[in-house]
């Protein structure tokens, strides 16, 4: 059967729209719209018959047979998406829809009884046919992975679904002081920004409340439903650092596959703990006291945490004395908790009360596995 045979046979079966008579010959010509094909297809088969004095009896209803109209509310759909997008910074869009069931089983009945040879579905078409339209008119780019802003189209309730991907932005920070709101600053100032839904903070192990930094501590915040983002980070970080508590560093624009990175990464730890007795320590009494700490050493310490255990491993401990105080410089595995291990292992193994008059979170370090406990 040849090309004219079987649009005409379809068009005498059927009513169906130039859209969907388009798309069962999509595959011919894929560079030609569909809507613009079915035209072509239909004055072709009649003017081929009329013109061989054939009879053609196309078939004339209300309602295309395959798409019962979807396709002439294209119009519609594109003016409700731009209305709702504009409250929303994007760079990428991605159109979706929810096709009713009845219609894609008659269209599989329909292919089983007219051939599927150079058809292309009406999903795909209908959701290529409003991309493209809303392409031209915003300029936008259509992404096919991570886009900026899903669009679903359900034609059977006429509704427009908005599924906006979150925006990562990435840093590191300097906590300065103990009682400093390190993250509530950081989320707050970046989920007022970008007009977010709310946010997630993430980071490299565990900074507690009385820790400060002097270092920069890694951070990815994923900000979830952002209406604006083009946020000025340079200005963000310039508003942020007018803190006296807390300095941030090398904000940028990050994804979720720097995020999956960080959550992966091996980490030590090192930490400066400096505590304070009511008296200084002999010399021996050092001595021995010394001996103890020491011998944690490449150990892992028991820690109870939020009910659940951990086990973090010692690397690498030092142990220094400045009159009533004591230093310990304590390298651990990520997951350690310095607070728990300063008020229990060590507490126990000294046996005398003192006061944590200071706790430095020093530096971060990557490593390999093979690494982390030698």
């Amino acid at each position: 059967m040849d090309l004219a045979e079987r649009v005409k046979e379809i068009l005498e079966k059927y009513y169906i729209c130039d859209e969907c008579l388009g798309r069962q010959f999509h595959n011919i010509i894929p560079k030609i719209r569909n809507r613009e094909k079915g035209r072509i297809l239909r004055t072709f088969v009649l003017f081929s018959y009329l013109h061989n004095k054939e009879e053609v009896k196309i078939k004339k209803e209300e309602e295309c047979y395959l798409c019962k109209n979807m396709f002439n509310k294209i119009d519609f759909y594109l003016n409700e998406i731009k209305k709702r997008l504009k409250d929303y910074e994007y760079n990428s869009f991605l159109i979706g829809s929810k096709i009713p069931k009845e219609l894609i089983s008659r269209e599989e009945e329909f292919w089983d009884e007219n051939g599927v040879d150079f058809c292309e579905a009406m999903k795909s078409s209908f959701n290529r046919e409003i991309g493209y339209r809303l392409r031209k008119e915003t300029k936008k780019k259509i992404k096919f992975e991570n886009p900026d802003i899903m669009i679903v189209v359900d034609p059977e309730k006429n509704e427009i679904d908005l599924q906006i991907s979150p925006l990562y932005i990435k840093g590191s920070y300097k906590k300065k002081t103990k009682k400093g709101k390190v993250q509530k600053l950081i989320e707050n100032t970046l989920v007022k920004k970008s007009s977010a839904s709310e946010s997630i903070f993430y980071s490299i192990g565990r900074l507690e409340q009385n820790v400060i930094t002097s270092c920069y501590r890694p951070f990815i915040i994923m900000l979830k439903n952002p209406k604006k983002r083009k946020l000025g980070l340079k200005k963000i970080k310039q508003e942020i650092n007018k803190s006296k508590s807390i300095s941030v560093s090398n904000l940028s624009y990050s994804n979720k596959d720097s995020l999956d990175e960080m959550k992966n990464e091996k980490i030590t730890a090192s930490y400066l703990a400096t505590l304070e007795f009511n008296k200084k320590f002999g010399k021996e009494e050092f001595k021995e006291i010394r001996k103890k700490l020491i011998s944690l050493r490449n150990k892992r310490v028991l820690q109870f945490l939020k009910k659940k255990t951990r086990k973090p491993y010692i690397r690498r401990l030092k142990v220094k004395v400045s009159g009533r105080k004591l230093i310990i410089d304590v390298e651990s595995t990520v997951g350690f908790s310095i607070n728990s291990f300063l008020k229990g292992k060590i507490k126990k193994l000294i046996g005398k009360d003192f006061k944590i008059k200071e706790i430095i979170l020093k530096n971060y370090r990557k490593m390999k596995s093979h690494e982390m406990y030698s």
